[in-house]
């Protein structure tokens, strides 16, 4: 019974250490105040997602997540209200899209979409609150269409942020 317990206790630690190591947390005081304003979390030691506090208020208002194959999602909170307000969408270091919401109502009211870099479709919020499209040349890249789908990192992992969680709470 002993040495079940023993080796019961070694894997407790050995995980531990495994998982410490798999999540390493870094942080960054950017205005030199003694008080972190970005941290990057590393998986394998890798960037897996940064957070960051860009008008130095102590809330958060900058998301980058890193997904696979180079895709990379950036949210960014324009008013400083704690919600996402700028949605940005990269594959392979190009913009693959853009989601703004305008009015910071909650609702995007601009989408815009990207291939090779370029603005190739554009739609806005109307009167009636319907998307229209105000202009589309993607058909002219339609040849050039691979590899430009993009990712959508998992909306959940803001939810689970580590930085500030009590300054996380929408007022």
């Amino acid at each position: 019974m002993r040495k079940i317990i023993i080796f019961q206790l070694l894997l407790l630690v050995a995980l531990s250490v495994s998982l410490e190591a798999a999540q390493k947390v870094e942080t960054q005081d950017k205005n030199n105040d003694s008080k972190p304003d970005m941290w990057i979390y590393f998986e394998n030691e890798r960037p897996a997602k940064i957070e960051g506090d860009r008008n130095y208020d102590g809330k958060l208002d900058l998301w980058i997540i890193y997904g696979q194959k180079g895709a990379r999602t950036t949210q960014i909170d324009l008013n400083f209200d704690g919600r996402p307000d700028w949605y940005s969408y990269y594959q392979y270091n190009q913009r693959a899209k853009l989601e703004i919401d305008t009015d910071y109502d909650g609702n995007l009211d601009q989408i815009n979409e990207y291939m090779d870099g370029k603005l190739v479709k554009m739609q806005k919020l109307n009167k009636d609150g319907k998307m229209e499209t105000v202009f589309d040349v993607s058909s002219r890249y339609s040849s050039q269409k691979k590899h430009t789908e993009y990712y959508e990192a998992d909306p959940k992992a803001l939810g689970n942020s580590q930085a500030l969680p009590e300054k996380q709470k929408p007022e």
